[in-house]
C-alpha cells in the first residue's frame, strides 16, 4: 500500500524505484500484482506518466486512511515501549546537512542504539508527505505552512576576507567601499544573489567581481585563498573563521541576502501524537547546536 501511494503521488515508476531502492521493472511488477489482487486495473500506464483510473483513485483514498491509522497505532506501541525506535528520515540543505548534522550522527546512534537514520541531503523542495519524511531541516524564510516548526536560531550573515586580502587591498569600512574591491558572489536558480548591508535598516548593494558560482563552498574557498569578499552565514564559515583563516569586516553593520529574517529551523507534520522516534532527533539537535548555535558563539 505504500508503495502504491508513492506510485500513486509521482505518477512514474522510475521515481518510486529511486526512492524505494528498486529497479522500475520491479515496482511495476509489485502494480501489477496488486492490480491481479484487487481484481481491477489502478493505473492508465501512458509512454511517459502513469495516472490513476477511477478505481485506483477510490483505492488511493483508502489506503491513505489505514496508512495513516497504521502511523498512529506504530507511534503508541514506540510511546508505550519508552524506547525510542525506527527509521526516522531527515531532509537537510547539501552543505548544513555535511557540516552540522552528519558530523554527529555518531553520537546521536549511539544515544539511541534503536534508531535508523536516512538522512537525504538536497537544496531542492521536498513535499514531506509524498516523499515520507520525518523531519525537514530548512534554511530561509519560511512561509506559512501546515507543518509544525522548531527554531533553532536565526541565520546570521558576516562579510569576510583572507588576511592576505586584506594586507594587499585593505578592508571596506563602509558599504559604499565595496565598490572598491573583488566580491565574490554567489549565483543560483534565482540569479545572482543580493547583499543587503545596513546599520539601521538593510540597503541593497550592487557588487561584482572576477568569481560566480553556484557553490557556496567554491566562493569560501576562492575567499581563504585571497580572492576577493564573501557574503555568507556564520554557519557556513564556521570554521574558516574560527581558524583566522578568514576575517569579518563590516563589522559595525548588518548584512542579510533577503531583507526578511531568514531561520534555521525543523519542520515536520503536523501529526497529533508527535512520534517518540522524531522527538529525540530534534531535541538532540537543539542540544547539540546550542543557544545561541555554536556557530555564532565567540
Amino acid at each position: 500500500m505504500q508503495l502504491f501511494m508513492m506510485t500513486a503521488q509521482s505518477g512514474n515508476f522510475s521515481a518510486v524505484a529511486r526512492q524505494a531502492d528498486m529497479t522500475p521493472s520491479a515496482v511495476s511488477r509489485k502494480m501489477s500484482q496488486l492490480e491481479e489482487k484487487l481484481g481491477t486495473r489502478l493505473f492508465h500506464r501512458h509512454t511517459r506518466a502513469i495516472s490513476l483510473t477511477e478505481e485506483g483513485t477510490a483505492f488511493a483514498a483508502s489506503c491513505r486512511d489505514i496508512l495513516a491509522r497504521f502511523d498512529t497505532i506504530a507511534a503508541d506501541i514506540e510511546n508505550g515501549a519508552g524506547t525510542p525506535q525506527g527509521t526516522v528520515k531527515i531532509s537537510a540543505p547539501v552543505a548544513f546537512g555535511r557540516q552540522h548534522i552528519a558530523p554527529y550522527l555518531g553520537e546521536l546512534l549511539a544515544r539511541y542504539p534503536r534508531l535508523r537514520i536516512e538522512l537525504q541531503q538536497t537544496d531542492s523542495y521536498i513535499d514531506p508527505a509524498q516523499e515520507g519524511i520525518d523531519l525537514l531541516i530548512r534554511i530561509g524564510v519560511l512561509k506559512d505552512s501546515t507543518l509544525r516548526v522548531k527554531h533553532f536560531a536565526r541565520q546570521h550573515y558576516v562579510v569576510a576576507a583572507s588576511p592576505a586580502y586584506i594586507k594587499a587591498h585593505g578592508a571596506p569600512h563602509t558599504p559604499e567601499q565595496l565598490a572598491e574591491h573583488n566580491c565574490l558572489v554567489f549565483k543560483g536558480s534565482l540569479g545572482l544573489q543580493r547583499w543587503f548591508i545596513g546599520q539601521q535598516a538593510l540597503i541593497p548593494w550592487e557588487v561584482q567581481g572576477s568569481l560566480y558560482s553556484n557553490n557556496a563552498d567554491t566562493l569560501v574557498a576562492g575567499a581563504i585563498s585571497g580572492a576577493g569578499l564573501v557574503m555568507f552565514p556564520t554557519w557556513l564559515m564556521n570554521d574558516a573563521l574560527k581558524s583566522g583563516q578568514l576575517v569579518p569586516v563590516l563589522s559595525d553593520y548588518q548584512a542579510s541576502a533577503s531583507l526578511e529574517p531568514q531561520t534555521i529551523a525543523a519542520l515536520y507534520l503536523d501529526n497529533h501524537n508527535l512520534a517518540p522516534k522524531v522527538r529525540v532527533v530534534i531535541d538532540f539537535l537543539a542540544e547539540t547546536f546550542g543557544s545561541p548555535c555554536y556557530w555564532d558563539q565567540p
